[in-house]
């Protein structure tokens, strides 16, 4: 470990790297427990629905869109989330959440459409630089995308999308997006759906700060190679990340999880690090014994973490040859007196109250992952099904339909069709046992796995056999193939499973089409 002389020299070097960090972080894998929001998607000024709005969890892989009657439903893993609602020719509007807003199927989130004076801006502006992409493209995918190794392995798939405007008198270049930009980052296996507000890059300064809203999408494959590579790349980035840190702060593991903090203080004129004994006391930790949120307030206003568990990579000691080849090294600043609040899955806000300098900062949209990345919930903050609003009333099952305390519960039974929400494009179909109003019949449609990983799908008096394995050892994604004529994949992800009950959303391609379906069973 270097002493303070050479952290203070890479604080100064980390001073040109200046980077506004707005909740990006972003995966996988849902813990067993987590609470679900319903709401309502209305027009702000006629007040009537809006069918087809995307609804989304910033930062997460988890998304819907609103059905006829301007409804939608999420189910989020325990911890915070900034929900986001993009609709077209309207403005995009978020709205915090956390497990405290568990059950509540009141929410009501209103949009305004869009100024047409800020349509016409950006195809009408005097500042619009004609060949913007060929001129500024490659600046632009530095400084958002990156410049790790991560990040060469990323493309934006509709770049025409982009519009590039340069002020000369402020020397400012604003970069703006007309669609959501679609970001494929084979390194990690994600694409991303990003709704960019606006990227902007102060020449004088040298200082670049970008807002949107990400949604992530896990890319599917059958070579289980793939998905291994997949995995380690994840796991890799995710070690020392803003992310990693924050959870590592929550739950208290700083040291154990290879994290050291120190202060920087002015004295004299010079800065000093200064080490420190007790990481929480001197955050001046303290956590909510009902909400379970943790708020920190840093008794010095600059914040360095240093992350020993990785060294640098060689393209980041390559950019900055005075850093460190030993460890990792961030610094955080906080607002005076403004206090950060976090979440157990590492959301944390205000995310404009802090700045981010460092090895975080150089880490940009290419090593991002979703806030639900491996994201296990902690006893402390579980929340009980009891305080949750059951979609569907069940009887309470014989006991013989129970299975065994030894028995795999998913190989037990057969699992009839609860509920489900269709989602292809912009339309939605919907199932619910005993509705009237279904768009979709699934009042015949059965799994069976047998423990021999095979199985029997039936759909209304036919059976077709299928093979199964999980894709991971949480035992949250299941690969299924259907042995028709031309076998199908079905995926399942987000698997909650429960001795009476299967919860998933299943993702399969027909004839070239995406579909994607949010359906819970119960035992037939």
């Amino acid at each position: 470990m270097r002493g303070a002389a050479g952290l203070l020299k890479q604080f100064d070097i980390m001073k040109n790297l200046l980077f506004l960090l707005l909740a990006f972080i972003a995966a996988p894998a849902f813990s067993q427990t987590g609470y679900t929001i319903s709401g309502k998607i209305i027009d702000q000024e006629t007040k009537l629905p809006l069918q087809g709005a995307s609804v989304f969890a910033e930062n997460t892989t988890i998304g819907t869109a609103t059905n006829d009657q301007g409804y939608f439903t999420l189910r989020l893993p325990g911890g915070g989330y900034s929900i986001a609602v993009t609709f077209t020719g309207y403005q995009t509007e978020t709205k915090r959440v956390t497990a405290g807003d568990a059950g509540n199927n009141e929410m009501i989130i209103e949009v305004k459409k869009k100024e047409k004076a800020l349509e016409e801006f950006v195809v009408k502006s005097t500042s619009e630089v004609a060949d913007g992409l060929q001129k500024y493209g490659d600046f632009f995918l530095e400084n958002f995308i990156g410049k790790t190794a991560n990040s060469k392995q990323c493309y934006i798939k509709n770049k025409e999308a982009l519009k590039f405007f340069y002020y000369r008198r402020t020397k400012r270049l604003k970069i703006l997006a007309t669609a959501p930009l679609e970001i494929v980052n084979d390194a990690l296996g994600y694409t991303i759906k990003y709704q960019l507000d606006s990227f902007v890059h102060e020449y004088n300064t040298q200082v670049s700060v970008y807002t949107g809203n990400p949604l992530f999408q896990e890319m599917q494959s059958t070579d289980p190679a793939q998905i291994e590579k997949w995995n380690t790349a994840r796991k890799v980035a995710y070690n020392g990340s803003i992310l990693h840190f924050m959870r590592s702060l929550y739950n208290k593991k700083l040291k154990e999880e290879g994290f050291e903090i120190q202060f920087i203080a002015k004295t004299n004129d010079r800065e000093i690090a200064i080490p420190l004994k007790d990481f929480y006391g001197a955050m001046s930790y303290s956590i909510d014994d009902s909400s379970k949120m943790v708020d920190v307030m840093p008794r010095q206003k600059e914040v360095a973490v240093i992350y020993k568990n990785e060294t640098p990579s060689d393209l980041y000691l390559t950019a900055n040859p005075e850093a460190s080849s030993k460890f990792q090294l961030s610094v955080v600043s906080f607002l005076p007196d403004e206090s950060l609040n976090i979440e157990q899955n590492g959301f944390y806000f205000e995310q404009n109250d802090i700045t981010i300098t460092g090895y975080w900062a150089w880490e940009k949209t290419g090593d991002m992952l979703p806030y639900n990345y491996d994201f296990k919930e902690t006893a402390m903050a579980v929340i009980k099904e009891d305080v949750m609003t059951p979609i569907v009333v069940e009887p309470v099952k014989p006991v013989a339909d129970i299975p065994k305390a030894n028995e795999n519960p998913l190989t037990a039974v057969s699992w009839k069709v609860d509920e489900s929400k269709v989602i292809d494009g912009n339309s939605m179909l919907s199932y619910k046992r005993g509705s009237q109003d279904n768009t979709i019949n699934y009042d015949n449609d059965f799994y069976k796995f047998n423990s021999d990983n095979t199985g029997i799908y039936s759909f209304n008096g036919q059976d077709y056999k299928f093979n199964w394995k999980y894709l991971d050892v949480e035992k949250t994604k299941i690969e299924m193939t259907i042995l028709y004529p031309t076998p199908l994949i079905v995926t399942l992800v987000n698997v909650t499973l429960t001795p009476t009950s299967l919860k998933y959303t299943r993702l399969q391609k027909v004839n070239g089409l995406n579909f994607v379906a949010i359906e819970s069973r119960t035992i037939k």
